[in-house]
C-alpha cells in the first residue's frame, strides 16, 4: 500500500494545492494582546518572538514592537492545556510558583518532579513557601497561609500543621526545617528535631530573607497555572530559553504559554518608590497606613478576582504625595475597592499633579469594578494621590492603587 501511495502520479497544481493546505494546517491562528507599559492594548496576528521584539499583524499588515516598550505579551491559545492537580506547589522567594512532585531530598532544598523538567532542583533558601493539597483547603487555611507568608520573620520558618484541636483546624509551629522528602522529613522546634508527615501538614512558610531579592526582568504564565520569575535568554523556531529565579534552565514551547509579563525599564512601580509624605485620617479608626503590594489590611491585594503583585492600598481619607522631578512620561493604575470589603466601600480617587486635580473618579462603590486610569506627568514635578470618602462615611474604604507605575519617556534611538 506505501509503495502504491508513492507511486501515485498527481498533477503539480494538484501538489501544490496539498502543500499549501498542509502549511495551512501548521500555521499559525492565534493572536495576541499586546499591553504597552503604559496600558495601552494593541491586538493582532501572532507572527513570530525574537528576544528584542514580537512580530504581529493586523488585516494583512506586519507591525513589529520592541519588548522594552511592552508591559505584557497574552497569547490567546490555539489549544487548551487541561490543569492537572499536583501534589504540592511552590512558591519562589522571587515570585511565581509551580507545581510538582516531591522526589527527593537533597541538602538544604529538594528535587521536584514538573512539567517543565524531570529533575528539577530548588533550595529552601530560594523558597518563599510551599503547600500541599492546597486545592482542597478550606478558607481557614488559606487565610492562615497569607497571613504566615505576610508577616514571616527571618531566621525563622512555620510549620502550618492539621489540627483537631484548632478552631481553625490550623496548628502553626514555628522552628526551622531540616529536611523534606516525598513522605515527610524533619523540623525542630523548641530545641528538639521532630519527624512530619507530609498528610498531617498544610503548608511550610519559609523566614524571610534578609537581602532584597533581585527583580526578575521577565516572568512566564502558563496554560497550567505555574508562573515562572526569571530572565528570557533567547527564543528560537518557537522556543523559549528561559533561566528561572533560582537559576534552572528551561526550555518552552510557545504554545504552552498563556502570557509573558515583561519587567520593562521604563517602568518604575510606586512600591519602588518613598513618598514625600504621607497622611491619612478616618472616623473610626485613626492609624491606618499605606501598604506597599499590600491591602490597607495587610492582606493580598484584590480586585475583580485579579491579586495585584505591585499597588499601594490605603483607606479613605488618605493623600500621598511623590517628588517626580519631571521625569516620567505618565502614571498608570488600575483604582478600586478590594475585594474583602466589597460590596462595601465608597470612595473617590483623585489625581493631583503640580497643584492641579487633571483626575477626578466621581463614587467608586463596592459594586463597581475597578477603572483603569492613564495621566500624562510630562514635564511634572509633583503628584498626589488622594482617595477621599464618598457615601456612608469611611466604612470598608479599603481602597487600592493597584499596579500603580509610573512611566519613563521612551529611549532616543
Amino acid at each position: 500500500m506505501r509503495n502504491a501511495i508513492h507511486n501515485i502520479k498527481c498533477p503539480r497544481v494538484m501538489l501544490a494545492g496539498v502543500i499549501a493546505c498542509l502549511f495551512a494546517m501548521h500555521a499559525r491562528a492565534s493572536q495576541v494582546t499586546l499591553t504597552d507599559v503604559d496600558g495601552t492594548v494593541s491586538v493582532g496576528d501572532f507572527v513570530s518572538l525574537s528576544l528584542d521584539e514580537i512580530a504581529w499583524q493586523i488585516d494583512g499588515e506586519e507591525h513589529t514592537t520592541p519588548l522594552a516598550d511592552l508591559a505584557k505579551i497574552t497569547f490567546h491559545r490555539r489549544h487548551e492545556s487541561a490543569r492537572v492537580p499536583r501534589p504540592c506547589n511552590v512558591y519562589p522567594k522571587a515570585g511565581g510558583q509551580l507545581s510538582g512532585s516531591i522526589l527527593e531530598s537533597v541538602p538544604d532544598g529538594i528535587t521536584l518532579r514538573t512539567t517543565h523538567a524531570d529533575r528539577m532542583r530548588i533550595l529552601f533558601s530560594d523558597m518563599r513557601a510551599i503547600a500541599f493539597q492546597e486545592e482542597s483547603w478550606p478558607v481557614e487555611v488559606a487565610s492562615r497561609f497569607d497571613d504566615a507568608i505576610a508577616n514571616a520573620q527571618a531566621g525563622e520558618d512555620i510549620l502550618l500543621a492539621r489540627s483537631d484541636k484548632a478552631a481553625d483546624g490550623v496548628r502553626a509551629i514555628h522552628g526551622a526545617l531540616v529536611e523534606l522528602s516525598p513522605t515527610g522529613g524533619e523540623f525542630r522546634f523548641n530545641d528538639r528535631t521532630r519527624s512530619i508527615r507530609l498528610e498531617k501538614i498544610h503548608a511550610l512558610v519559609f523566614a524571610a530573607s534578609l537581602e532584597s531579592q533581585p527583580t526578575a526582568s521577565t516572568s512566564l504564565q502558563f496554560n497550567s497555572g505555574d508562573v515562572f520569575f526569571g530572565s528570557l535568554d533567547s527564543v528560537k523556531n518557537d522556543l523559549v530559553f528561559f533561566t528561572t529565579s533560582f537559576n534552572q534552565v528551561i526550555t518552552v514551547s510557545i504554545d504552552d504559554l498563556e502570557s509573558m509579563t515583561l519587567n520593562s525599564d521604563r517602568i518604575v512601580y510606586l512600591d519602588a518608590l518613598e513618598p514625600q509624605s504621607q497622611s491619612s485620617s478616618s472616623v473610626l479608626y485613626d492609624r491606618w497606613t499605606m501598604r506597599k503590594n499590600r491591602n490597607v489590611f495587610n492582606q493580598p491585594m484584590r480586585m475583580d478576582g485579579t491579586t495585584f503583585d505591585h499597588g499601594i492600598g490605603v483607606h479613605a481619607n488618605s493623600e500621598i504625595q511623590y517628588r517626580l522631578a519631571g521625569a516620567y512620561q505618565s502614571f498608570a493604575a488600575k483604582v478600586g475597592l478590594d475585594d474583602a470589603v466589597r460590596p462595601g466601600g465608597s470612595v473617590t480617587f483623585k489625581v493631583v499633579v503640580d497643584g492641579k486635580t487633571v483626575f477626578d473618579s466621581k463614587p467608586i462603590t463596592g459594586t463597581d469594578r475597578a477603572i483603569p486610569i492613564n495621566i500624562p506627568l510630562f514635564g511634572a514635578e509633583w503628584m498626589s494621590l488622594i482617595v477621599e470618602p464618598a457615601e456612608h462615611a469611611d466604612i470598608g474604604d479599603w481602597a487600592n492603587w493597584a499596579a500603580a507605575r509610573l512611566i519613563k519617556p521612551k529611549k532616543q534611538s
